[in-house]
């Protein structure tokens, strides 16, 4: 992920982002896996360093937002996998690229409505995950 280009080399912005996904990631492995090794720190940066983040301080409503509706996606899409409707994995999959949301959503931040829909396509296209893989991985 092109951190730099995606927020005009806003180094709070790109170290930010860095640590939003790997919280995600955590926040993912907890619940998927139930892995709680690193539950610990996951807690204290959503509980508290987060808030201390020199772009989370610049822009704390507008980001907190963004994080719930994150959060909400995922939430729904956890949900709607284990739904019986075939339609509903493909909406899980669609729920599942919420952090690319709040990614399109600092870009907005850093360079106006202009730059996020410039940028927009090319945040969203780094979501890898398949709706195949996701279908494997309910399996």
């Amino acid at each position: 992920m092109d951190f730099p280009r995606w927020f005009k080399g806003d180094a709070d912005a790109v170290d930010f982002a860095i640590k939003l996904w790997d919280a995600a990631q955590v926040w993912d492995d907890v619940h998927d896996e139930g892995d709680k090794s690193r539950i610990d720190e996951l807690m204290q940066w959503l509980a508290f360093r987060k808030e201390y983040h020199p772009f989370f301080m610049r822009h704390p409503d507008i980001l907190r937002t963004g994080m719930l509706m994150m959060f909400l996606q995922w939430q729904a899409a956890n949900r709607l996998e284990r739904s019986i409707l075939p339609r509903d994995v493909e909406k899980a999959h669609m729920l599942r690229a919420g952090i690319y949301s709040v990614y399109v959503l600092m870009a907005w931040i850093v360079g106006g409505n202009t730059w996020a829909d410039e940028i927009s396509e090319e945040i969203y296209g780094q979501y890898g995950e398949t709706i195949a893989d996701l279908k494997r991985e309910m399996a």
